[in-house]
């Protein structure tokens, strides 16, 4: 990654970081409200999105919490209210079967922005997110009611 491009994604990461501390104090958003946030961030830029699908190649009680495909590619998003490792357990045996099955596809966790600083911020719950994003292209959404944004895998291990 070239230096400036660097440079633009460390201040990508400085504004989410503000806009994470400005916000007011809430409890986390529920699972449902979340989900309809990133799928409709994926609906603005022109994907088809669809909820709670179950995918043929699974079994019959697989389910995905937000699937967004377009044009042959598709991404998976599973949405956690709460960042916390068993939380991440869960979403990498998605990674791990969407990787073995679904080859082109590429996982999301998505969760609230007020757990921006858990995500970030360094220790174990950041090294299990940024590891998997080197090794399995995992990356995060973060939402509240309104707006969602992407941090790319590429994004995370800067």
């Amino acid at each position: 990654m070239a230096k400036a491009e660097r440079k633009e994604v460390i201040g990508y990461l400085k504004d989410l970081k503000k806009i994470s501390e400005g916000l007011p104090s809430r409890y986390l958003l529920a699972h449902s409200t979340l989900a309809v946030a990133v799928g409709r961030y994926f609906d603005l830029l022109g994907w088809d999105v669809g909820f709670e699908l179950p995918f043929a190649d699974f079994d019959s009680s697989y389910r995905f919490d937000v699937v967004a495909q377009k044009t042959g590619r598709t991404v998976v998003i599973e949405v956690k209210p709460e960042v916390t490792t068993k939380a991440l357990g869960q979403v990498l045996g998605y990674v791990f079967d969407v990787e073995k099955k679904l080859k082109r596809a590429r996982v999301l966790l998505a969760t609230d922005i007020l757990n921006f600083p858990v995500v970030i911020a360094g220790g174990e719950i950041t090294d299990i997110i940024v590891d998997n994003a080197e090794r399995h292209g995992l990356g995060v959404m973060l939402a509240d009611k309104k707006d969602a944004w992407l941090i790319p895998a590429e994004f995370l291990t800067i």
